[in-house]
């Protein structure tokens, strides 16, 4: 007879991804249970011998199928950590991933006192916002085109209190900002993907909103409108740090005089410093 306690629902909970071809079935099912079962990794493990509630029991398979469909786990959690916080997400943004912290990071070492930062396409606000919440000394403004993220990053101010960060309904490539004070510093991890390699992309990758990946034919549509009309928006000194893919660092230094590169954690050369020196 099978067990009914949390050990068996979360194998249950594995097979059924494992099945369905989940890279990391273990890390997702486990994480999901947490989730139904509101208990985090070490209470969960003590829990093991208990028996759930149907409610419980029966949240959790919902979304083991959910993710069993591809769709990706941070959306059905509703959240996920960035620099050690936790972001609300939801289908139509992009998903935070571990690399991106570098943008946060340095742009953190790089501000100077009291300075201005902008975020440009910022999506759920999880740069821009960590920095804030890092330095709460610096004003960020971060700049959003599109209506659900629009939303999540006003939802990720309201969570954090963030009250250094404003969120500016914003088309990148058409607007730029009026009234705002002069920055010190612009972060953006904007769309960069050419259209053509858009169908390639894995199944999971393609559940995200389209307008956070594609990057025109070419994928430097958007660091061209960065260059032309963002940049020239720098205080002497500032800079502009950008995130781009693999094999782009190149041809986007190319638009700029004097840019650095710099690789992820696995060595991959994705990001990119430039200096204004008027």
């Amino acid at each position: 007879m099978r067990s009914n306690d949390y050990r068996s629902l979360l194998r249950q909970g594995e097979s059924a991804l494992e099945n369905a071809g989940t890279l990391d079935a273990a890390f997702d099912a486990r994480c999901l249970l947490e989730d139904c079962a509101g208990l985090d990794r070490t209470h969960l493990v003590l829990a093991y011998g208990e028996t759930p509630s149907e409610t419980v029991r029966q949240a959790y398979l919902d979304r083991i199928a959910r993710r069993a469909s591809g769709e990706p786990l941070q959306y059905i959690l509703g959240e996920w950590t960035f620099c050690g916080n936790r972001f609300r997400v939801r289908e139509g943004v992009l998903i935070p991933r571990p690399e991106t912290e570098f943008l946060c990071e340095k742009a953190v070492s790089l501000l100077p006192e009291n300075a201005v930062l902008y975020d440009v396409c910022a999506g759920t606000g999880c740069i821009g916002l960590s920095v804030a919440l890092r330095r709460p000394d610096v004003q960020v403004y971060l700049f959003e085109k599109y209506d659900i993220p629009f939303a999540c990053l006003r939802e990720n101010i309201i969570v954090h209190s963030a009250q250094n960060a404003h969120a500016v309904l914003c088309d990148m490539l058409q607007d730029v900002p009026h009234g705002l004070p002069r920055a010190d510093g612009i972060v953006s991890n904007p769309p960069y993907i050419p259209a053509s390699e858009l169908p390639t992309l894995p199944a999971e990758v393609r559940r995200e909103p389209r307008e956070a990946l594609d990057g025109g034919a070419d994928g430097l549509t958007f660091y061209r409108a960065l260059r032309n009309k963002w940049f020239p928006l720098l205080a002497d000194g500032g800079f502009l740090l950008m995130e781009c893919g693999e094999g782009q660092p190149p041809e986007i230094s190319a638009l700029f005089p004097c840019a650095q590169t710099e690789p992820d954690y696995l060595g991959t050369q994705r990001f990119v410093t430039v200096f204004r020196k008027d």
